[in-house]
Protein backbone atom coordinates (compact mmCIF):
# COMPACT_ATOMS: atom_id res chain seq x y z
CA UNK A 1 0.00 0.00 0.00
CA UNK A 2 0.86 3.78 -1.14
CA UNK A 3 0.94 5.61 2.37
CA UNK A 4 2.13 8.92 0.90
CA UNK A 5 -1.35 10.36 0.66
CA UNK A 6 -2.42 12.32 4.02
CA UNK A 7 -6.15 11.44 3.86
CA UNK A 8 -5.71 8.28 3.33
CA UNK A 9 -2.98 7.87 6.22
CA UNK A 10 -6.22 9.43 8.50
CA UNK A 11 -8.31 7.36 7.27
CA UNK A 12 -6.17 4.14 8.25
CA UNK A 13 -5.19 5.62 11.31
CA UNK A 14 -9.09 6.07 12.34
CA UNK A 15 -10.08 2.51 10.78
CA UNK A 16 -6.89 1.26 13.63
CA UNK A 17 -8.69 3.12 16.72
CA UNK A 18 -12.17 1.37 16.20
CA UNK A 19 -10.65 -2.05 15.99
CA UNK A 20 -9.01 -1.35 18.52
CA UNK A 21 -12.33 0.28 20.75
CA UNK A 22 -14.07 -3.03 19.29
CA UNK A 23 -11.58 -5.76 20.41
CA UNK A 24 -10.51 -4.30 23.70
CA UNK A 25 -12.90 -5.71 26.00
CA UNK A 26 -14.76 -3.51 28.47
CA UNK A 27 -13.75 -3.34 32.05
CA UNK A 28 -16.97 -1.98 32.85
CA UNK A 29 -20.22 -3.32 31.78
CA UNK A 30 -22.68 -0.69 32.83
CA UNK A 31 -21.51 2.05 30.57
CA UNK A 32 -21.77 0.37 27.22
CA UNK A 33 -25.12 -1.00 28.48
CA UNK A 34 -26.66 2.73 29.39
CA UNK A 35 -25.45 3.90 25.95
CA UNK A 36 -27.56 1.24 24.27
CA UNK A 37 -30.67 1.56 26.46
CA UNK A 38 -30.02 5.73 25.54
CA UNK A 39 -30.30 4.65 21.84
CA UNK A 40 -33.39 2.80 22.38
CA UNK A 41 -34.87 5.16 24.82
CA UNK A 42 -34.19 7.43 22.27
CA UNK A 43 -35.52 5.34 19.52
CA UNK A 44 -38.36 4.43 21.58
CA UNK A 45 -38.90 8.34 21.54
CA UNK A 46 -38.68 8.97 18.21
CA UNK A 47 -41.28 6.32 17.39
CA UNK A 48 -43.76 7.73 19.54
CA UNK A 49 -43.42 10.81 18.37
CA UNK A 50 -43.26 9.46 14.83
CA UNK A 51 -46.80 7.85 15.67
CA UNK A 52 -48.11 10.88 17.44
CA UNK A 53 -47.50 13.18 14.77
CA UNK A 54 -49.27 10.41 12.22
CA UNK A 55 -52.33 10.31 14.48
CA UNK A 56 -52.47 13.68 14.96
CA UNK A 57 -52.62 14.28 10.51
CA UNK A 58 -54.59 11.23 10.31
CA UNK A 59 -56.74 12.96 12.85
CA UNK A 60 -56.96 16.31 11.72
CA UNK A 61 -58.15 14.53 7.94
CA UNK A 62 -61.06 12.47 9.33
CA UNK A 63 -61.97 15.46 11.13
CA UNK A 64 -62.36 17.73 8.08
CA UNK A 65 -64.39 15.07 5.82
CA UNK A 66 -66.71 15.25 8.83
CA UNK A 67 -66.81 18.63 8.61
CA UNK A 68 -66.96 18.91 5.03
CA UNK A 69 -69.85 15.72 5.42
CA UNK A 70 -71.94 17.84 7.76
CA UNK A 71 -71.83 20.93 5.44
CA UNK A 72 -72.97 18.93 2.57
CA UNK A 73 -75.97 17.63 4.64
CA UNK A 74 -76.61 20.90 5.54
CA UNK A 75 -76.60 22.42 1.83
CA UNK A 76 -78.84 19.51 0.71
CA UNK A 77 -81.27 20.14 3.33
CA UNK A 78 -81.26 24.30 2.85
CA UNK A 79 -81.80 22.94 -1.32
CA UNK A 80 -84.62 21.02 -0.11
CA UNK A 81 -86.09 23.97 2.15
CA UNK A 82 -85.29 26.23 -0.73
CA UNK A 83 -87.35 23.99 -3.20
CA UNK A 84 -90.77 23.68 -1.15
CA UNK A 85 -90.36 26.95 -0.58
CA UNK A 86 -90.39 27.68 -4.09
CA UNK A 87 -93.43 25.48 -4.88
CA UNK A 88 -95.39 27.28 -2.03
CA UNK A 89 -95.00 30.19 -3.54
CA UNK A 90 -95.79 29.14 -6.56
CA UNK A 91 -99.35 27.74 -4.94
CA UNK A 92 -99.97 30.77 -3.17
CA UNK A 93 -99.42 33.11 -6.52
CA UNK A 94 -101.85 31.21 -8.05
CA UNK A 95 -104.40 31.14 -5.39
CA UNK A 96 -103.63 34.98 -5.91
CA UNK A 97 -104.35 35.16 -9.44
CA UNK A 98 -107.59 33.12 -8.72
CA UNK A 99 -109.24 35.44 -6.68
CA UNK A 100 -107.92 38.63 -7.98
CA UNK A 101 -108.95 37.70 -11.39
CA UNK A 102 -111.46 39.44 -13.66
CA UNK A 103 -114.34 36.90 -13.45
CA UNK A 104 -114.00 37.04 -9.67
CA UNK A 105 -114.25 40.50 -9.55
CA UNK A 106 -117.21 40.65 -11.52
CA UNK A 107 -118.73 37.95 -9.77
CA UNK A 108 -118.37 39.45 -6.53
CA UNK A 109 -119.56 43.39 -7.91
CA UNK A 110 -122.63 41.34 -9.20
CA UNK A 111 -123.71 38.72 -6.55
CA UNK A 112 -122.02 41.01 -3.19
CA UNK A 113 -122.29 44.43 -4.26
CA UNK A 114 -125.23 44.65 -6.14
CA UNK A 115 -123.33 46.00 -8.94
CA UNK A 116 -124.32 45.61 -13.05
CA UNK A 117 -122.62 46.05 -16.61
CA UNK A 118 -123.27 49.43 -18.39
CA UNK A 119 -125.09 48.98 -21.41
CA UNK A 120 -124.92 51.12 -24.46
CA UNK A 121 -128.26 52.82 -23.74
CA UNK A 122 -126.97 54.27 -19.96
CA UNK A 123 -123.99 55.79 -21.40
CA UNK A 124 -124.54 59.41 -22.13
CA UNK A 125 -122.40 61.41 -22.74
CA UNK A 126 -121.63 64.85 -21.78
CA UNK A 127 -120.20 68.03 -23.47
CA UNK A 128 -118.23 70.49 -21.28
CA UNK A 129 -117.33 73.82 -22.36
CA UNK A 130 -113.64 74.70 -23.42
CA UNK A 131 -112.52 77.43 -20.46
CA UNK A 132 -111.73 80.03 -21.77
CA UNK A 133 -108.09 81.32 -21.00
CA UNK A 134 -106.73 84.58 -19.64
CA UNK A 135 -103.01 86.09 -20.45
CA UNK A 136 -101.67 87.35 -16.56
CA UNK A 137 -99.42 90.51 -17.47
CA UNK A 138 -97.13 91.78 -15.03
CA UNK A 139 -98.09 94.89 -13.26
CA UNK A 140 -95.88 98.01 -15.02
CA UNK A 141 -94.49 99.59 -12.23
CA UNK A 142 -92.91 103.33 -12.48
CA UNK A 143 -90.91 103.03 -9.77
CA UNK A 144 -87.33 103.00 -10.85
CA UNK A 145 -85.91 100.83 -8.03
CA UNK A 146 -88.12 98.09 -8.57
CA UNK A 147 -87.17 97.99 -12.51
CA UNK A 148 -83.84 97.94 -11.29
CA UNK A 149 -84.24 95.14 -8.70
CA UNK A 150 -85.63 93.04 -11.28
CA UNK A 151 -83.02 93.45 -13.48
CA UNK A 152 -80.81 92.68 -10.95
CA UNK A 153 -82.44 89.48 -10.14
CA UNK A 154 -82.59 88.50 -13.88
CA UNK A 155 -78.90 89.31 -14.21
CA UNK A 156 -78.59 87.15 -11.00
CA UNK A 157 -80.47 83.97 -12.42
CA UNK A 158 -78.92 84.59 -15.48
CA UNK A 159 -75.61 83.58 -14.51
CA UNK A 160 -76.62 80.73 -11.81
CA UNK A 161 -76.53 82.13 -8.71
Amino acid sequence: MDRNNLAYELDYAESDITEQVDTEPAADTDKPVKLTRTKRTISVFKAFAIAAAAFLIFGSMIYGRVQLTSMYAEQTELENELTRLQNENAGLESELAKKTGLTKVEDYAENKLGLRKLDKSQIEYVEVPKPKVAEATAPKDDNIFVTLKRKFNELLEYIGA
